[in-house]
């Protein structure tokens, strides 16, 4: 009863903190309104191909209603074609480029990551001028290149994401839309899915401007290269010098320590200071799919929004929010909660929405049905009938469990925190090296062996290396072959590991003549160590010789450390790792109730 009452003393302090505003939905669907201009008028003047007209509409936390102050807009192109059949057909590779030509002539910023899983184009709203000469001399960079070049790095889609139309509500409807299917069936498009707000008719101050380049100083250094940030991946490729004492230590002096947080890069965006920051993805039908499973979900019960907020500003705070950064992106953390509200909870806070849809009664209807809930080859089925939810809701038809947000938040941390028992009956508790998180399945979970996820590997998809992992596992709601945490390295499941532990020591205390080792919610400031001189063949081979085990743990190399061959391999070093966190464990609080600070961390 007191762990509960303490949780729901954190909920109500930080809850509120990070829900967004009506203020700030309004300001970034002004600015979406300006970039949808800024594109429509590139593309009239730009573009001569077989796409008739497009609309930029919005999807992902912004629409799904799981959005928090600061948070980017994800973004997507909507095509609509001369000739429908090219429904399915991908997005001209120029389209991109002219997008991004003409937001950096708007003075806005704009960088296309063309090596990432589907094409984006990230955008700032108010670059700072090193960053803006930056992005404008790359764009420059990569107009020189001979016409053979430029189109080397490039993705394809998979499809368009026209095979999917939206509406834009509150905008004009620029392409053809599906009706919406009464009952649990249909996959037809949510309406929903771009932010339904009223944008303010005073126009920003961008659109007071005559959109002008600037004049970018000359840069003093040599053009700079893309860093990570294009390649979430880039990072984790093994090493081609393993065996090179040298080339190892070269390697680990010019990445550094691992930290929660990447350090930028010349072309990196920051988190504060350039504005509204935005994504837009150049094919990623499925994505809008998930947006509206995830707004389903949080109309089925007033508990779900605040939890997951709660969960993914705690993951925030704790810096393993960040897939760039080997840990678990916000998508991820949401799938965490609602397995937890869906399967884990007694009685279940949430339906199962996938195995709740059902086809119309009549043959000609369900062969319709069936039909257009498949997108590039996969199932997106699921009761998304929003006005049915909202009804089922209010009447109390969906849930039984009457459990507060703090005793389902001490459920949450238990379930992740807590180590399967090597004997005796099974308490609630997730296998991290065994199990993979299925929100459509029932019960919740499958195991890496039964999905052959066993090994990391890396998958030819379009032409584009995908570099899977399989140390932490969550199968996506419809591409059922894509692991959403696929982006977490050895050093990334580490520190999640870590931070449920910590968590639950916190939450344990409560009530017990301990002393807890900080707040919940203390955020974890990473200080960055200056590099270090380059250390010659023979003093690094001295070094290992002197330190070898301290440097396997503090110098975990992305690179020789994170990539296991198989999940028994993993599952090994995650174990050694247990052991070692459970003997600091038993020595971390002294009999007089001190507190020892983890190594490395500052707490704020």
């Amino acid at each position: 009863m007191l762990q509960t009452e303490y949780l729901e003393r954190i909920a109500k302090r930080e809850i509120p903190k990070v829900e967004i505003t009506l203020e700030e939905v309004e300001a970034l669907e002004t600015f979406r309104k300006h970039l949808d201009d800024i594109c429509q008028k590139a593309f009239t003047e730009g573009y001569s191909g077989d796409i008739v007209v497009f609309s930029l509409l919005g999807f992902g936390s912004l629409a799904s209603g799981f959005a928090m102050p600061g948070s980017d807009m994800d973004l997507a192109i909507v095509p609509g074609w001369k000739d429908p059949s090219k429904i399915d057909t991908p997005l001209d590779k120029e389209i991109p480029r002219l997008f991004e030509k003409a937001i950096l002539e708007a003075n806005l910023g704009a960088r296309l990551l063309t090596r990432a899983r589907v094409p984006i184009l990230k955008v700032c709203q108010t670059p700072s001028d090193q960053l803006y000469t930056a992005l404008y001399e790359e764009r420059k960079k990569w107009d020189g290149l001979p016409e053979e070049e430029k189109w080397e790095d490039f993705v394809s889609p998979d499809t368009s994401l026209s095979q999917k139309p939206l509406v834009d509500l509150g905008g004009d409807n620029k392409t053809p839309s599906m009706p919406q299917q009464n009952g649990h069936g249909g996959s037809g498009t949510d309406k929903h899915l771009t932010v339904d707000v009223e944008a303010s008719k005073q126009s920003t101050a961008d659109n007071k401007k005559s959109p002008r380049p600037r004049k970018p100083k000359t840069p003093k250094a040599a053009t700079p290269k893309e860093t990570s940030d294009n390649n979430p991946d880039s990072n984790t490729r093994n090493s081609e010098a393993k065996g090179d004492s040298n080339n190892h230590v070269n390697n680990v002096q010019k990445r550094g320590p691992w930290l929660r947080e990447k350090v930028l890069g010349p072309l990196d965006f920051p988190k504060h200071g350039i504005g509204i920051q935005c994504d837009v993805n150049f094919g990623n039908p499925l994505g809008l799919h998930n947006t509206s499973l995830l707004r389903c979900y949080s109309m089925c019960d007033p508990r779900v929004r605040p939890i997951v907020l709660f969960i993914k500003a705690w993951a925030k705070r704790r810096k393993i929010n960040s897939s760039y950064s080997g840990t678990l992106s916000s998508y991820g953390w949401v799938l965490m909660a609602l397995h937890y509200l869906v399967n884990i909870a007694s009685p279940p806070v949430l339906p199962n929405l996938q195995l709740a849809w059902r086809p119309p009664p009549e043959i000609s209807g369900m062969t319709k049905a069936l039909q257009d809930t498949m997108v590039q080859g996969y199932e997106v089925r699921f009761w998304r009938n929003e006005d049915e939810i909202r009804k089922s809701a209010r009447e109390g038809k969906l849930t039984t469990n009457n459990q507060t947000v703090g005793e389902l938040l001490r459920g949450f941390f238990h379930y992740y925190a807590s180590p399967p028992p090597n004997y005796g009956p099974r308490q609630p508790s997730f296998f991290w090296t065994q199990e993979v998180l299925s929100l459509r399945t029932l019960g919740g979970i499958r195991t890496k062996q039964d999905k052959s996820w066993t090994g990391a590997n890396t998958t030819i998809k379009n032409g584009k290396e995908i570099r899977n992992r399989y140390l932490f596992a969550i199968e996506d709601p419809f591409e059922l072959d894509h692991n959403v945490a696929r982006t977490v390295t050895h050093n990334g499941i580490v520190a999640i590991r870590d931070e449920f532990r910590r968590a639950w020591r916190i939450v344990t205390a409560v009530g017990r003549d301990v002393r807890p080792e900080g707040d919940l919610f203390d955020e974890i400031i990473e200080v960055v160590p200056p590099p270090s001189p380059t250390p010659t063949a023979a003093s690094a081979q001295a070094s290992n010789q002197a330190s070898g085990e301290t440097q396997a743990k503090n110098e975990a190399s992305t690179e020789d450390m994170e990539i296991f061959a198989t999940a028994e391999e993993a599952a090994d070093a995650m174990a050694r790792h247990e052991q070692e966190n459970f003997e600091q464990d038993i020595g971390r609080n002294d009999p007089h109730g001190k507190t020892v600070p983890y190594p490395g961390l500052a707490l704020h």
